[in-house]
């Protein structure tokens, strides 16, 4: 799989992109014809597995793909998941999220919008025994934006992962005080359905005007490796253009630490098909090495997908391992906020 890449991979320091790239593109005159992005990819160890984002004419769906190297990539030939019928909470557009797996079963968290009651978006969740014949739950949506919560205007990108016996949510949202800007949410539940809201929001823009993220972060992807939480994500400046990719860390979820050489994955040269921005990552580790798939445009092109591998220097900061005490604290938390918002619905 290394020899796929240059040689610069083992010395530059940098993510490196596939020189290939993009590796999944839109399928003229098909459901996804006009752009594919928003890619959440699972390696099982044999089979890569990606669901990813498309759009046609203005219909926006969830497709599916399957690689053996997690370069080649063959398609599922339909959507696998669309938007509901005629007056459904997801009858305008549905859009990506996350997938996980238990060995047995797929969940997926969406997001899906209405034109009326969810117009800023909601988080759905499916489950699948193939990955491609999806079911929605039929109590969607299984979060909504606050009524003046930093999610009040928009609700976004959900990205979930299971530990011991606690569902952890990080998403994208904005508020009334701020509708264009994007901060990084956070929730927790005990059985991937019923969602507790962080009081505040995880990670927010840069303080500093210049930075390269100073406007927004959103499209969070994260995973869980040497006893720390790794976050990858979009940022945008105060120019509003040019969305790159940055990384921090935490030992908790919920208090991250940005890497000091952020952005970790920039637009590329001008007249690249990504020359214009790189955006909602998706991050897989496959031994020691770590496969980005994230999607690129330009001036000229719709969104695609490409991919870019860890430099060899790439290595996850390791925290004290987390101890059951923190995990059972961090429930706690969870517990304390749902009841807390439990009683102050029954004051309305």
């Amino acid at each position: 799989m290394l020899s796929l890449f240059p040689a610069a991979h083992a010395d530059s320091g940098q993510w490196v992109k596939y020189a290939g790239n993009p590796i999944l593109t839109p399928t003229p005159g098909s459901w996804d014809g006009d752009y594919v992005t928003t890619p959440t990819v699972l390696y099982d160890g044999k089979i890569f597995r990606m669901w990813y984002q498309g759009g046609f004419s203005g219909v926006t769906s969830i497709g599916y793909a399957t690689s053996n190297d997690g370069v080649k990539w063959v398609k599922h030939g339909a959507p696998v998941l669309t938007p509901g019928a005629d007056g459904a909470w997801d009858d305008s557009a549905v859009s990506l999220g996350s997938v996980i797996t238990n060995g047995t079963t797929f969940q997926m968290w969406y997001v899906g919008s209405n034109a009326t009651t969810f117009a800023g978006g909601a988080v759905g969740v499916a489950t699948s025994t193939d990955g491609i014949n999806w079911v929605k739950y039929a109590g969607n949506p299984i979060l909504t934006s606050s009524v003046s919560g930093y999610d009040q205007r928009y609700v976004a990108r959900p990205n979930v992962i299971k530990l011991l016996l606690n569902y952890n949510m990080w998403y994208t949202g904005r508020n009334a005080a701020t509708p264009k800007v994007n901060k990084i949410l956070y929730a927790t539940s005990f059985d991937g359905i019923h969602w507790t809201k962080w009081p505040t929001p995880v990670l927010l823009p840069a303080t500093n005007l210049n930075a390269w993220d100073s406007y927004g972060v959103y499209g969070p992807a994260v995973i869980y490796t040497n006893q720390s939480f790794v976050l990858w994500y979009s940022g945008l400046n105060q120019n509003l253009v040019g969305p790159a990719i940055g990384f921090a860390t935490a030992p908790e979820g919920a208090t991250w630490t940005r890497a000091s050489n952020n952005p970790i994955l920039s637009p590329g040269p001008q007249g690249t098909w990504d020359s214009a921005g790189v955006e909602q990552p998706s991050v897989v580790q496959v031994g020691s090495t770590y496969m980005m798939y994230y999607d690129g445009y330009s001036s000229s092109q719709g969104q695609m997908i490409g991919l870019a591998l860890s430099p060899e220097s790439f290595t996850v900061p390791e925290f004290a391992a987390p101890t059951l005490d923190l995990f059972l604290g961090l429930a706690a938390c969870a517990a304390i906020f749902l009841i807390y918002h439990r009683r102050l619905l029954k004051t309305f």
